[in-house]
C-alpha cells in the first residue's frame, strides 16, 4: 500500500518539525490524507486504515531506515533524542494542565461565553516551560465583543491573561481566536490548521458544542484520513461550579437588553478601532480577523514557516508531490 506508506511517512515529517515523535495511536489520528500527496490517491481510498495496516506499512520504513521505533515512539532516522524531549515535555505539560484547568475554572461566571477549546502545544502536551495556553473561546452570537471584554478581564483579575506586548506569558491565557456559536466553521483551510482543530483539547465546552463545532469542520477529512472526533476526542473537563453558572446568567439577564446591545456595539467600535490602529495587524505572515462572527489574533503565525519546512522535509525524504503545500491565506 504505497500511498499508506507515504501517509504516514508524510505524518511524522510534519511531527517531526514540532520535535513530536508520534505513537501508533497518533500517527493514525493524525494520518495525513493520502489525496494530499497524490491527488489520484482520493479514489483509491475506500475506508481509513487499522492499526494493523499502519504497523505493517511502519515496518516496511523501518527496514527502509527512513523510521525509527523507540519506546513505543516512531520518528525519522537520527532523531533519537525527540523520545527524551516528549517525556520531559509531558512532565511540564501535566504541570501546566493542572495550572490551566485551576484557572479556567472561574470563566464559567463570564456571561454569553460558550465554550473553550485549549489549542497549541498544550492540546498535544508538548510545551515548554515558557510556554502560554492558546485559547479558541466560543461566544453568543450578538455578543462576542461583550464576551471577550468579561473573559479578559476575568483572566486579569488572576493575572492569567497574555498582554499585548509580552514576548514570552508563561502559564498565561492567550485568547488568540473567537468563533460565535451559530457559526463555528472555520474558512481558513489547510494542512497546518487541520492538524491545529484536530487536536483541540475541550474543557469548557460540551458534547452538544464539540460535535456542532466539528460538524461545521468537516473538511478538515480534506486533510486528516481517519479524522473521527465524536467520542474519539479526550475531554478535561471542569468539575461545574453551579455559583458561578448562576453568576453567568445573571450576568446575561442584566445585559440581554437595550443596554447590552448598546454596550456591544460600543465595544465593537472600540475593540475593532484599536485592532485597525495596530500595526501588527498589517504584517507579512500572519493574519487578523475582526468581524461580527470571528476574532483572530494570529499577526506572526508560525504556519508559513512550518508549511515550508514540512514541504522541504517531503523532498528529503523522497516524496515528491504533484502540488506543494500551502498555507492558509496569511497576509
Amino acid at each position: 500500500m504505497e500511498h499508506l506508506r507515504e501517509s504516514i511517512l508524510a505524518t511524522i515529517v510534519y511531527y517531526d518539525i514540532l520535535n513530536f515523535p508520534l505513537t501508533l495511536f497518533e500517527i493514525k489520528k493524525f494520518l495525513i490524507h493520502p489525496a494530499r500527496l497524490r491527488p489520484a490517491a482520493q479514489s483509491s481510498v475506500e475506508a481509513p486504515p487499522s492499526l494493523s495496516d499502519i504497523q505493517k506499512e511502519i515496518d516496511g520504513l523501518a527496514a527502509a531506515k527512513k523510521v525509527v521505533q523507540q519506546n513505543g515512539f516512531y520518528f525519522l532516522n537520527g532523531r533519537n533524542n525527540l523520545c527524551v524531549q516528549r517525556a520531559e515535555k509531558e512532565k511540564i505539560s501535566a504541570q501546566k494542565w493542572k495550572k490551566l484547568l485551576k484557572a479556567a475554572r472561574w470563566f464559567a461566571a463570564v456571561p454569553y461565553l460558550r465554550g473553550i477549546f485549549v489549542g497549541g502545544s498544550m492540546a498535544i502536551n508538548n510545551t515548554a516551560e515558557e510556554g502560554d495556553f492558546d485559547i479558541l473561546a466560543v461566544a453568543r452570537v450578538g455578543r462576542l465583543y461583550t464576551c471577550r471584554l468579561f473573559l479578559s478581564l476575568a483572566a486579569s483579575l488572576f493575572g492569567a491573561r497574555r498582554k499585548r506586548f509580552d514576548k514570552v506569558a508563561p502559564d498565561k491565557f492567550c485568547f488568540n481566536h473567537y468563533i460565535v456559536d451559530t457559526v463555528p466553521g472555520i474558512e481558513h483551510q489547510s494542512l497546518f490548521n487541520a492538524q491545529s482543530y484536530a487536536s483541540l483539547t475541550p474543557i469548557l465546552a460540551g458534547e452538544e458544542l464539540f460535535e456542532k463545532f466539528y460538524g461545521a469542520n468537516e473538511w478538515i477529512q480534506n486533510f486528516i484520513l481517519s479524522f473521527e472526533p465524536s467520542g474519539k476526542f479526550v475531554f478535561k473537563k471542569i468539575k461545574p461550579n453551579p455559583i458561578l453558572a448562576e453568576t453567568a446568567k445573571i450576568g446575561e439577564a442584566v445585559f440581554n437588553s437595550v443596554f447590552g446591545g448598546w454596550l456591544e456595539k460600543i465595544l465593537k467600535s472600540v475593540q475593532q478601532r484599536r485592532i485597525r490602529k495596530n500595526p501588527v495587524t498589517y504584517e507579512s505572515g500572519g493574519r487578523v480577523v475582526f468581524s461580527d462572527s470571528e476574532l483572530e489574533f494570529h499577526p506572526r503565525s508560525f504556519e508559513k514557516t512550518l508549511v515550508e519546512q514540512y514541504n522541504r522535509g517531503l523532498k528529503r525524504t523522497g516524496i515528491l508531490t504533484a502540488e506543494q503545500e500551502r498555507d492558509s491565506g496569511l497576509n
